[in-house]
């Protein structure tokens, strides 16, 4: 049996922007590995969880996901990401720049209000191979493989898309986001670098303390407190990580007056010094950026 191609242009995209690769990379089955709340402003990250499990806060909600599972961060969406100790997370992942799907906002691959975790069933495999070989051509770097590269990302991207569907994007799209705990939430998001309390917040939100504290912790599972220290935290390894910035202008850039409270709540928060961890950890393990080529 024959079947004859005919190529047609795809509209997927906006013809403004074409998605770019930025990175990829892999967590290989660290027990204690995990990383604070963070966000990337502009960009899309795809996570495929090949084997184990992990805890993921990703915007207003905490998912258990598992092997099988691809997760999608869009631009600018806070994410928390923690392995089981009893199944550590083996993952594949990478970074897109230029992101524009023509039905919707830039850097997004789903629906703002769609859900973020997505089982993959029968797709699996594709979208594994597809994020591999991503991961595994940037490694060797043979000759062409920025082609390679170029021609896997949009085929995740279009088996992604296939996956999610369009019914489940308008579905999704239809909801609200504006319970009290979220406008919360979204105060803290907005103010975390601030030097900002709890009597702050429920004076701009006009509601006691109390009563702001026992709704975020209903709908959220943690005190005010808890998240903006969290918050904080995410951000400042974030910059460690990214930036030559000292600790002790990352710390006031956080929101924190005394460096060395700074680094004991980093400690607390993440089980190492700040100072260590920009010693002893990438961005996240096994990440290989992009070759400036490849851009």
């Amino acid at each position: 049996m024959q079947i004859s191609f005919k190529e047609r242009e795809l509209h997927l995209f906006d013809s403004s922007m074409s998605p770019v690769l930025l990175y990829a990379g892999t967590v290989a089955k660290e027990p204690s590995w995990g990383f604070p709340m963070h966000q990337h402003e502009e960009l899309c990250e795809i996570i495929y969880i090949s084997s184990g499990a992990g805890r993921f806060v990703i915007g207003n909600h905490t998912y258990e996901a598992k092997a099988g599972d691809v997760l999608i961060y869009n631009g600018g969406v806070l994410h928390e990401e923690h392995s089981d100790p009893e199944r550590p997370l083996l993952t594949y992942f990478c970074g897109i720049g230029r992101l524009k799907i023509k039905t919707l906002p830039a850097h997004c691959l789903i629906a703002p209000n769609q859900c973020p975790v997505i089982p993959t069933g029968d797709c699996g495999r594709l979208i594994e191979n597809h994020i591999r070989t991503l991961f595994e051509e940037l490694q060797q770097q043979e000759y062409g493989f920025e082609t390679v590269c170029r021609n896997a990302l949009i085929s995740l991207i279009v088996t992604v898309r296939r996956l999610i569907g369009i019914q489940c994007e308008e579905a999704s799209s239809a909801g609200t986001d504006s319970s009290l705990g979220r406008r919360i939430k979204a105060y803290i998001d907005s103010h975390f670098t601030h030097d900002i309390s709890l009597n702050e917040i429920a004076s701009r939100l006009y509601i006691s303390p109390y009563y702001l504290s026992h709704i975020f912790k209903e709908e959220t599972g943690d005190s005010p407190i808890n998240y903006l220290i969290r918050r904080r935290i995410g951000e400042a390894k974030r910059l460690l990580l990214t930036t030559e910035r000292s600790v002790g202008e990352i710390a006031e850039a956080v929101g924190y007056v005394n460096v060395n409270y700074f680094s004991t709540q980093f400690k607390k928060v993440t089980g190492h010094s700040p100072t260590e961890t920009r010693k002893s950890q990438p961005s996240k393990p096994s990440e290989t950026p992009l070759p400036a080529n490849l851009t």
